[in-house]
């Protein structure tokens, strides 16, 4: 049995990061993202993922060419135009064996048991299976009823809080039957969510899965940074001998810095003296953090330069980004790839800055 991710989106929540970086390649305790998506699948008994790519493919087909998955086979749909998420589904078709499919949202990192919501799907008559989690604040999101049989019974699109009859949503992970394929025309935009969804739920043909496991959207700065947070912490994806302080013997290390797990350290990164880096922030290869500079709770992706004196806090470093001498950067705000913040400025309140801009010193407080 395989899986279909739907990775084809171009991630907008996102960016400025996704400008350069596609979502699923993101990095997670500096993995891929696609890395914790093709671990999640296998865990799940299934054999092979057919990637469905439209946005930036070119990063994700160069992690999986060559590299030894043990068996479990990866191919390419690339859509030449945006398809929408049945239309991803239906461009994957060619590279199925014919039988039932895993689809998977390309931006949902989970604990969820798949081989239990396999099983469960089998064991009915449904055409569709879709697995539910649930929310702390469901008037975020399009929320799912489900009867006692968990049969879909209405979706209901972001109501109300005096509205709300479930805290159930859509988890992004479900299991189709060949006939759901089917009636999915080729070619063209469709949606599984709006066009065929309702259409399964009406003639009572689309059950529910309820998982209480783990479950995160990386799609927003906020909700990637949360992820990254609990990855480093070992609430998903820890293995035996998981390490809350892993930090490359290539690293350079100076005099007097503080390196506080959980961290994640890549290789060829620079520490200088005085420099403290902790409370749940990862470092990407080469990153270089200065003399007396602190990173706290935030991702820094490739290249990344935090210089003397400065600050960044709950934030995210784009690569080759670089923050300048005495400057802070905190607040969930986000530097594109290649961007440059002055000596001296001060970025709060989640500004996003586009790459390659370049702010001069002290040239502007947010």
């Amino acid at each position: 049995m395989k899986a279909i991710v739907l990775v084809g989106g171009q991630g907008s929540r996102l960016r400025p990061i996704t400008y350069d970086v596609p979502k699923a390649m993101v990095p997670l305790r500096n993995r891929p993202f696609m890395a914790f998506m093709v671990e999640f699948l296998r865990a799940g008994g299934l054999g092979g993922a057919v990637l469905s790519l439209g946005y930036l493919p070119d990063p994700i087909q160069e992690y999986f060419d060559g590299r030894n998955l043990d068996g479990f086979s990866i191919d390419y749909a690339v859509e030449d135009r945006a398809l929408g998420t049945a239309g991803g589904i239906k461009n994957a078709e060619e590279y199925l064996d014919g039988g039932p499919v895993v689809v998977v949202n390309g931006d949902v990192l989970s604990g969820v048991r798949l081989s239990e919501a396999i099983a469960k799907h089998k064991e009915s008559d449904a055409l569709a299976t879709i697995t539910l989690t649930s929310v702390e604040d469901p008037t975020a999101y399009g929320l799912v009823e489900v009867d006692h049989d968990m049969l879909v019974r209405r979706f209901l699109e972001k109501p109300a809080a005096d509205e709300v009859t479930t805290n159930l949503i859509n988890a992004g992970i479900y299991v189709l039957e060949p006939e759901v394929l089917n009636m999915i025309p080729a070619g063209r935009e469709f949606s599984i969510e709006r066009e065929i969804f309702p259409y399964l739920q009406a003639e009572g043909r689309l059950r529910a899965y309820v998982s209480s496991s783990y479950w995160k959207d990386i799609g927003t700065p906020r909700s990637y940074l949360a992820a990254s947070h609990d990855v480093l912490s070992g609430a998903v994806g820890a293995g035996e001998s998981f390490d809350f302080l892993q930090v490359a013997p290539s690293a350079e290390i100076g005099k007097g810095v503080k390196v506080l797990p959980p961290v994640s350290v890549a290789p060829g990164c620079v520490l200088e003296n005085g420099a403290t880096v902790g409370g749940r922030s990862s470092l990407g290869r080469g990153c270089r953090i200065g003399e007396d500079a602190i990173v706290e709770g935030s991702i820094l992706f490739d290249g990344a330069e935090v210089e003397t004196g400065a600050v960044v806090r709950g934030s995210i470093i784009g690569p080759g980004a670089r923050v300048g001498q005495d400057a802070i950067v905190r607040g969930l705000s986000v530097l594109g790839a290649r961007c440059v913040v002055g000596e001296g400025n001060v970025l709060d309140q989640g500004v996003r800055i586009n790459p390659g801009v370049v702010l001069p010193p002290r040239s502007m407080s947010f």
